[in-house]
């Protein structure tokens, strides 16, 4: 990465992705009949997956 502000959007390019996902994980885990608890906690963790990958693949380049 050869810019700070080029680092700076990538990783809210990866934020913004992330929060996706937890909300795909969040709509999957309801209309499995999940209560609104156990689904915002699948989200949380999807969430923290997908960001720290991100930030991982980040961190190679």
């Amino acid at each position: 990465m050869s810019s700070s502000g080029n680092t700076h959007l990538w990783i809210l390019v990866v934020g913004l992705s992330s929060v996706v996902v937890a909300l795909v994980t969040a709509m999957l885990k309801t209309s499995s009949g999940s209560s609104a608890a156990e689904a915002t906690m699948a989200a949380g963790a999807a969430f923290a997956t997908a960001f720290g990958l991100g930030l991982g693949i980040l961190g190679t380049l």
